[in-house]
């Protein structure tokens, strides 16, 4: 089961690479490489600062989702949890299950924080769906002409975020329905009810934090694509950076593989090519963003986690030395 899950993703990414390089750009890999080869140290640490200060800024998202979990175990929840599931086959689950286990252990509720991930997914959710309304009201503003995939990619994401605003009137019915005979449905209904009532809680308290800390962290992932462009000499206009980077974060919103790795690429490349830039620079440059985005936050979010588990290791150690023989 597990061969074929890693099999699928590797199809999956492995497709959408060829795809991008050779089926849109039409580039080959080594003229890529020579143009990765050339960006320069400074401005590998400029995209470092970027990439950062973006994680910081999502660090406050999540400190409050989930009251007293504080800024520096934020950012060990996501890039440990982030390690995980980027290289895991569709192991969004598996770095679900281990931040549960970090915030028990740090004497959390289970129920606080279900309410956390149901909170934090949904905002990241939203987030991705308004971007392109940006996007495609700033191409407007400034170009006579919008091409009809975007208005309907625009159309399909107004659409879902007007629907998101019927949740709450139907979690509210199913909280407050008839009690039920049957145990797990009386349970699952009371779960549902004390998660509902938490976050109804966290955004009374909270809203302006999570919104303007949301909207930060998707300012910072379209500045580090800006950025990556500029770094391999291109100089694209702000709304087709904005609308690249749209396209590249609905395309992450694809669960198969790790942040949509080799589904993301195709789109925002596609874009790109499109609006005219140069193909290699292109591939060069939205590759480089995306190694920022997903790929280092494997070995920072590793050694993060494995520090974690030597530190929970200690502890226990330390605490069964102190029971008398």
């Amino acid at each position: 089961m597990r061969l074929g899950k890693t099999g699928l993703v590797l199809c999956v990414v492995a497709g959408g690479f060829w795809t991008a390089t050779h089926g849109v750009a039409h580039v080959a890999w080594s003229d890529v490489v020579t143009i990765l080869r050339h960006v320069a140290p400074e401005q590998l640490i400029l995209l470092t600062v970027i990439w950062l200060a973006g994680l910081a800024v999502y660090s406050l998202v999540l400190s409050a989702a989930l009251p007293g979990l504080g800024v520096p175990r934020s950012l060990l929840l996501n890039l440990s949890g982030s390690a995980v599931s980027n290289v895991l086959p569709l192991g969004g689950a598996a770095g679900t299950a281990l931040n549960w286990r970090m915030v028990t252990r740090w004497g959390h509720s289970s129920a606080a924080f279900a309410a956390f991930c149901v909170l934090t997914n949904a905002l990241d959710v939203l987030t991705k769906l308004a971007l392109p309304l940006v996007a495609v009201a700033g191409l407007a503003l400034v170009s006579a002409h919008v091409p009809t995939s975007l208005w309907v990619m625009a159309a399909c994401c107004a659409t879902v975020l007007l629907a998101s605003t019927v949740v709450e009137p139907v979690v509210r019915r199913i909280s407050h329905g008839t009690r039920s005979r049957h145990r797990v449905i009386e349970r699952t209904r009371e779960q549902v009810r004390d998660s509902w009532q938490r976050i109804r809680e966290l955004l009374r308290v909270g809203a302006p934090r999570l919104l303007i800390a949301s909207a930060g962290y998707i300012a910072a992932q379209v500045a580090l694509l800006d950025v990556s462009l500029h770094t391999v000499g291109l100089q694209p206009p702000l709304t087709i950076v904005l609308m690249a980077a749209a396209i590249e974060r609905l395309g992450s919103l694809i669960p198969i593989t790790p942040a949509g790795a080799g589904v993301a690429e195709v789109g925002a490349i596609a874009w790109l090519v499109g609006a005219g830039l140069a193909p290699v620079e292109v591939v060069a440059g939205v590759l480089l963003c995306r190694v920022f985005l997903v790929v280092l936050e494997i070995p920072l979010g590793s050694v993060l986690l494995a520090g974690w588990l030597w530190s929970q290791r200690s502890a226990h150690a330390a605490t069964g030395s102190e029971v008398p023989a």
